[in-house]
């Protein structure tokens, strides 16, 4: 593996790991308050099965009209917060345009990793966006910084069409049949406290857990591109779980 390709994976895993990140978008020359000037807005935000960010996002706000106008953003996801000096921790900049997206897999993701977000989504200027990335920026710390392509930024689409299809049954069958399972994931794997977990998403790279309020990541030691891949992979996970 490539050094480009070794910080695109580690890119992708800061960016899935993440919940919120400031999207930085462009102001028109026409607008009221700050006209012709960037403008960067906190947003909260899940991942899509290839990687792409996705977006919970009112109409009313200043960011989603300047996109509306504009759809080229980015996206700064910051990973720094365990480091004492900041620059020394990794950071990604997403580069790319900013798309309404209509599939409801994608928006069951999204309000699966920010539950309260259920509350508005309803609501008439509420929308769901997809970030269509062109390209990362990937800063992994002091004098590590890499332009990565968008063919290496998400994943191609024969990495993650399966997955997609067998998310929900997945989710279902683990949620259903393998709670405890579901728990040493999180007390084992991940060393977190808590007893009641749940699996709320999969995708090719690993699973997203919720404890209480609080999504926790495990990644996958190696990608998984179909639905038995990730059953052996989960199977695996468990045994390393209670071989601890």
């Amino acid at each position: 593996m490539t050094a480009r390709q070794l910080a695109a994976d580690e890119a992708r895993r800061l960016i899935r790991i993440g919940r919120k990140g400031v999207l930085a978008t462009n102001g028109s020359n026409q607008e009221k308050y700050a006209p012709g000037w960037p403008s960067s807005s906190l947003v909260t935000y899940a991942t899509a099965w290839d990687g792409s960010p996705l977006f919970l996002l009112s109409t009313l706000s200043h960011h989603t009209q300047n996109a509306i106008r504009d759809s080229r953003v980015s996206l700064l996801v910051d990973g720094t917060d365990r480091h004492i000096n900041p620059q020394e921790g990794p950071r990604v900049s997403v580069v790319g345009h900013l798309r309404l997206e209509n599939d409801t897999r994608l928006h069951r993701r999204f309000l699966a990793k920010h539950a309260r977000a259920k509350l508005y989504a309803e609501f008439s200027d509420f929308q769901f966006y997809k970030l269509t990335v062109e390209k990362l920026h990937y800063v992994g710390g002091f004098a590590r910084a890499l332009w990565i392509s968008k063919k290496n930024a998400v994943l191609p689409k024969s990495a993650w069409q399966d997955i997609a299809v067998s998310e929900e049954s997945i989710l279902r069958h683990m949620n259903s049949d393998h709670q405890q399972t579901i728990r040493l994931y999180g007390t084992k794997l991940l060393k977190k406290q808590g007893r009641h977990w749940s699996l709320i998403g999969v995708d090719p790279e690993g699973l997203d857990l919720m404890c209480g309020q609080t999504v926790h990541r495990l990644p996958f030691d190696s990608s998984v591109v179909d639905a038995e891949q990730c059953r052996k992979m989960l199977v695996s996970l468990a045994k390393q779980a209670r071989d601890l």
